[in-house]
């Protein structure tokens, strides 16, 4: 199995609303204001919140055809 790869600015720039939306409630279950905050912002790298979500989502492996993996789990 191939590995996954840290996200990417460009990468997340890229990804559906739906599947940052379902990526930002992985990482914030129990919190959808905050949900909510970061889906209506731009990532800034250096917020503590998106230092987050760049560190627990992940760019698929080659070949996947999802479009979002969190911690061995795809989204799509």
């Amino acid at each position: 199995m191939a590995k996954t790869k840290k996200m990417t600015l460009k990468y997340w720039n890229s990804l559906s609303d739906g599947s940052k939306k379902r990526a930002l409630q992985y990482c914030f279950p129990i919190h959808p204001a905050i949900v909510e905050m970061l889906m209506n912002e731009k990532p800034n790298l250096r917020s503590e919140w998106w230092q987050m979500v760049f560190t627990k989502v992940r760019i698929p492996a080659p070949g996947s055809f999802y479009k979002t993996v969190v911690n061995n789990t795809y989204l799509n």
